[in-house]
């Protein structure tokens, strides 16, 4: 009897809730993507779509159109539990990243001087030739690989291959999250990042964590923030020394000093435990006189935070049935930003909401050993410790994965200088950026779309979730020939560690067979989302459905926690004590810069100053007066360390009279939508980081600022045009005094 699309939904498990990504019908039985040729001819042309399920770069789950081999349009998968149907605007944009027109087509080698941007297309073999050829004449141990955060396979096959060179694989991004991952395996004992239940909670207390401008997944924090505000309704405080996006969808905004955050917490604490508010088993631990250097009135001066808001945030968190405190972005961001970070998820300890509704739910190990999300693993610190060892020739030759390290690491170093020192640079990207232009060797990556991989989110639901990521069409230059066109990292590492003759357990492997395993080994579990009696079946639904997932596999015993007594909370330092401003990078749609050369994104408006294509400057309103600063005025922003910026002024009067705040992701010297438009932040920021954890403390710079004699129009939507007339003569509704009423 012929399988029928109902019966195959119900045998792997499906529903109607996710039939818009099964894609049973009209698929090749021997694949799951879609066939056509990328170059159609003129009469093959049906108009029939179909859509297929993958994972989006940020992990979410993806439904995409497809027609007649081309990616049409972009959907949230529905069936995914991270994200639930919902998607965010940086997934819509991995359309533009497949059909860029700047997208490389074939390996490269240099031609003349670094950075010369002269380059010469060779062949597959021939690449890795070379690359091996220098690799056993500069020595393996003296090769490092540095990539950007990876997840699942894409992860293990590369940290597979850095092992056999002989070091570490270093993973890089400016807002890293060490301090946040620090501060939660303390307090709960588990490795992942637990589930920030915000929609079962009634109120939310956030130190700094603009979790609706979140690089994790936007969609699922604004899914539980629409829960959290239906009925009933949850209320929100944020304490934070910049109106963020979140803040200002916050019940209150609450201001406080730059640093902080972990003395309010603290605060917040002493008044939990002396007035006896709380009686769980980590509060009869904590002695109100050890806190007694946070009484409200003692710290006041220093936050920021009256006393008396102090006091009826620590009542109403301890009326609340289901309280949540979370923190993170500028509230981890400082010199003391780890001891911060743990005081205020101690709060959830000291209220006892961790691993219940509406708190802190904890999220399981992945059903697969060695399977783990692409959070950030290496911390700032360990990044400068690689560039020391550039300088000192201890490294002699770089991997770069996708990470532009000549454009986001702070401009207190002369990379280009390191970058100078080294026999050899592989560069992995699908286009040419600040730190690839100095490559000897560029390889072409294929996109999101065109590669297979998996993925464990950054932040689960509360049960195990595996996604499963299919090239949903063919890679673009693949009718270059097999010596040219793009490929994928893994796929890449493979087969240069065939050259290398490299033995792991990936060997002789390519990314499909491996990714075959791992469903082979979930197969095993005969549990979950799918269950199938042989393979081929379990593997197309695990591709129809974009991943497996088991709502039953819960985390029911807790970990001890680490903490032991309440945390010493340092002072935050900041760069220069003779700055006036603190200045407070911030990210907006074009990310930390990874996504600048999409003029989608570059285009798409800030939701706060609806800015776009440029870099502004958010001062005081009153401030501004004082100077004489009016909106357009180009300003010199000086680091008080020689590294100064220009920038073109925002007066707002939500911004505090002491701060600056100023996005990041603009202002690359290369590629067609990125050179030339806006100003590079990270160039005038230092080096500062956390000595516990070695984080980047990005937002301990403190800097002067002068006004040119430059004024430019932003571009921007607000106040561009007059609101359209709307009755003015009183025809319609006709207005009377309030003596005619009588």
């Amino acid at each position: 009897m012929d399988l029928t699309r109902r019966d195959f939904i119900k045998l792997i498990g499906g529903g109607a809730t996710g039939a818009i990504i099964f894609s049973a019908c009209g698929i090749p039985e021997e694949e799951l993507y879609f066939q056509s040729p990328n170059k159609l001819p003129e009469d093959q042309v049906t108009g029939i779509d179909n859509w297929y399920a993958t994972l989006g770069s940020n992990g979410e789950g993806l439904a995409v159109r497809i027609m007649e081999g081309r990616a049409k349009k972009v959907e949230g998968n529905s069936d995914y539990p991270s994200n639930t149907g919902a998607h965010s605007y940086s997934n819509e944009a991995e359309l533009q990243i497949l059909y860029h027109p700047e997208r490389l087509e074939s390996p490269l080698v240099r031609d003349g001087n670094r950075g010369s941007g002269k380059w010469i297309e060779i062949g597959w073999n021939d690449a890795y030739q070379r690359i091996n050829d220098q690799l056993n004449t500069l020595g393996y141990d003296k090769s490092r690989f540095v990539t950007k955060p990876l997840g699942g396979r894409s992860s293990s096959v590369i940290s597979a291959f850095s092992d056999e060179l002989g070091n570490k694989l270093l993973s890089y991004s400016f807002f890293e999250d060490t301090n946040l991952i620090n501060a939660l395996n303390i307090i709960t004992g588990s490795g992942n990042i637990p589930k920030l239940d915000i929609g079962n909670s009634d109120m939310v207390l956030n130190f700094g964590m603009d979790f609706l401008n979140s690089s994790y997944s936007q969609a699922m924090f604004g899914r539980e923030y629409g829960k959290f505000r239906t009925s009933p309704r949850g209320n929100l405080y944020h304490i934070e020394p910049r109106l963020s996006l979140t803040a200002t969808n916050s019940d209150e905004w609450i201001f406080c000093e730059l640093g902080t955050e972990g003395m309010i917490a603290s605060a917040i604490a002493y008044v939990l435990i002396s007035e006896k508010l709380v009686n769980t088993d980590f509060a009869k631990k904590i002695n109100s006189n050890d806190l007694s250097d946070f009484m409200p009135e003692k710290i006041s001066k220093i936050t920021g935070v009256k006393p008396d808001k102090i006091v009826d945030l620590a009542h109403k968190l301890a009326k609340s049935k289901h309280p949540l405190i979370i923190g993170g972005d500028t509230a981890s961001a400082n010199t003391n930003g780890s001891s911060n970070m743990i005081a205020i998820y101690a709060l959830n300890l000291l209220l006892g909401n961790i691993n219940k509704e509406g708190g802190l739910v904890l999220n399981p190990d992945s059903p697969l050993a060695d399977l783990h999300s692409s959070r950030t693993t290496s911390s700032y610190r360990e990044i400068l410790s690689l560039i020391g060892d550039i300088d000192s020739g201890t490294t002699n030759s770089l991997f770069i994965n996708q990470v532009d390290l000549n454009y986001s690491v702070s401009g207190n170093i002369n990379l280009k200088s390191s970058l100078s020192k080294l026999g050899f640079i592989v560069s992995m990207n699908s286009f040419i950026d600040d730190t690839s232009q100095y490559a000897d060797i560029i390889l072409p990556l294929n996109t999101q779309f065109e590669s297979w991989g998996n993925d464990v989110p950054v932040i689960g639901p509360g049960y195990e979730v595996v996604g499963f990521q299919q090239p949903i069409v063919k890679s673009r230059f693949s009718n270059k020939g097999r010596q040219s066109g793009a490929k994928s990292a893994e796929e890449i590492i493979m087969e240069l560690s065939k050259i290398m003759d490299f033995k792991n357990k990936y060997s002789g492997k390519t990314m499909k067979d491996v990714l075959m395993d791992d469903a082979k080994n979930i197969m095993n579990l005969n549990r979950g989302s799918i269950r199938a009696n042989d393979l081929k079946t379990f593997w197309n639904g695990l591709l129809s459905r974009g991943g497996w997932w088991d709502v039953k596999s819960k985390v029911s015993k807790l970990e001890k926690t680490k903490l032991k007594q309440w945390p010493k909370i340092n002072s935050p330092e900041f760069s220069s004590s003779k700055s006036s401003y603190h200045l407070i990078p911030f990210k907006t749609t074009v990310s930390d810069g990874s996504l600048a050369n999409l003029p989608w994104l570059q285009g798409l408006t800030d939701p706060m100053t609806t800015i776009a294509w440029e870099t502004w400057v958010e001062i005081n309103e009153q401030e501004a007066d004082k100077l004489k600063i009016k909106e357009g005025d180009v300003l010199e922003i000086d680091n008080g360390n020689g590294r100064k910026i220009k920038a073109v002024a925002y007066p707002t009067p939500a911004t505090p009279p002491n701060v600056l705040s100023v996005p990041v992701g603009r202002g690359q010297k290369t590629g067609r939508y990125t050179s030339g438009f806006g100003t590079n932040i990270y160039s005038i920021m230092n080096t500062s980081y956390d000595s516990n954890t070695g984080a980047h403390a990005w937002a301990s710079n403190k800097v002067n600022i002068k006004k040119t004699k430059k004024n430019i129009k932003i571009p921007k939507f607000e106040g561009r045009f007059e609101e359209t007339k709307r009755d003015p003569h009183n025809h319609i509704i006709k207005i009377k005094s309030s003596d005619s009423d009588h």
